[in-house]
């Protein structure tokens, strides 16, 4: 007979509605409702380390997501939540669900079957300002009984509420329906990268979703998830499975919700080279970009802001923030053509006592230095027009002169008689 009403009261929604799953539990756990397995200390687990456990406030959505929100606030985006987000404060609560929200859609408080019109009919309400007013939780409009919420209102809310307290963040929103080939992997890969989720299941058994709860973890080697169910602070382990009569706690999917930032490059001079890697990246993923230099171009570093941030053309980093990164190039041509223009002349070859170079034009920028046949600097000198060098303490034997001017131009073998 429930399943049949159900059917009825969707019938009235949007069609959006009707690919989505609603919320039906209450503050406190069912009668008969599994606790799973309480463990806050399992070994062979994976847990995020520092997500607030928040007890159910004026709907189970609404209080999920506070819980995302409120460790996202205590790891790196402070603005999310006004004060301590670390514990569930008045001030957590008020974003979850304010006052407002309690008057406005709450009351008067009505459960199923039976529907109690509130301001989303009669109009009225407050101006949207809380996670549960974002997520339309209570709404009669919505057909939302006190503290429903749909899933499909999830990513608006996530979105909606870190928009209204910082405007400059961006964010990326997903639902991945359970599937038993996929869909493990990717929660187990929001987990590693320290990223919770909302999952949307059913606790009872009934074959139909009725609580949204926040995953924080996972154990690999029984294919266990971790949870914060809104009715304790405990942690609670259960099968990853789908929904079905026949267990309870099955699985309908989950919201991936996360903090994304560009990271934008550029070339300088724009002719020097070409960048890639740029884009957006998710919070605490590694960037990798790639400086390559054209032709007659050499790399020279990565700034930001004017500051040199990496000497290194394969630059990696992990992405806080965004960024706006220059790769600097330096055009090389001119000692190009300068190797082309350097025309010297060097005797005696073999020599004695000392050794002449001469060359055409000035070459006061050039310096030469002599190596030995162990590869050692024994004479440095800066090159003018007529250089003599004296050479009475050189040994017998083959040498090199290098010529250079920040770049090496070329190489002269030299022989000592």
């Amino acid at each position: 007979m429930k399943k049949i009403i159900l059917l009825i009261i969707i019938g009235f929604v949007s069609s959006t509605q009707l690919y989505s799953q609603q919320s039906k539990t209450g503050p406190v756990r069912p009668i008969g409702v599994s606790k799973g397995i309480i463990d806050n200390n399992r070994k062979s687990a994976i847990i995020i380390s520092g997500v607030p456990s928040y007890l159910w406030h004026r709907g189970c959505g609404p209080t999920s997501l506070g819980m995302l929100i409120g460790y996202y606030d205590t790891h790196g985006f402070s603005d999310l939540i006004k004060g301590i987000a670390s514990i569930q404060t008045n001030v957590v609560n008020d974003a979850i669900a304010n006052d407002e929200h309690y008057n406005d859609y709450s009351l008067p408080l009505d459960y199923y079957p039976n529907i109690e019109q509130d301001k989303s009919d009669l109009g009225g309400a407050h101006t949207s300002d809380c996670i549960a007013d974002f997520m339309e939780t209570s709404w009669s409009s919505k057909s939302n009984y006190w503290g429903w919420s749909w899933s499909y209102k999830i990513d608006d809310a996530f979105r909606d509420y870190v928009n209204m307290q910082n405007s400059e963040y961006e964010t990326f929103e997903a639902f991945e329906y359970f599937s038993a080939s996929t869909s493990w992997a990717i929660f187990t890969n929001e987990i590693n990268n320290d990223r919770p989720v909302i999952l949307v299941v059913d606790s009872d058994g009934d074959g139909s979703t009725d609580h949204f709860v926040t995953g924080i973890g996972y154990d690999d080697s029984n294919k266990n998830y971790a949870i914060y169910d809104t009715w304790d602070r405990n942690i609670h382990w259960y099968q990853w499975r789908k929904l079905s009569t026949n267990y309870s706690w099955g699985i309908y999917g989950f919201n991936i919700l996360k903090f994304q930032f560009n990271i934008s490059a550029s070339a300088d001079p724009t002719a020097g080279g070409t960048i890639s890697g740029a884009g957006n990246y998710d919070y605490n993923q590694t960037a990798n970009l790639t400086a390559t230099a054209s032709t007659g171009y050499d790399f020279v570093n990565w700034t930001e802001n004017g500051t040199e941030v990496s000497s290194n053309p394969n630059y990696s980093f992990t992405v806080t923030d965004k960024r706006t990164l220059v790769a600097n190039f330096k055009s090389v041509s001119s000692i190009v053509d300068f190797k082309k223009k350097f025309v010297f002349s060097i005797h005696p070859n073999p020599f004695y006592d000392n050794v002449t170079i001469e060359s055409e034009g000035n070459n006061n920028a050039i310096n030469f230095e002599i190596i030995n046949a162990i590869g050692q600097v024994i004479y440095k000198g800066n090159f003018v027009k007529n250089t003599i060098v004296q050479t009475t303490g050189f040994t017998t034997g083959v040498y090199l002169i290098k010529f250079y001017n920040g770049k090496t131009l070329c190489f002269k073998k030299i022989i000592k008689k």
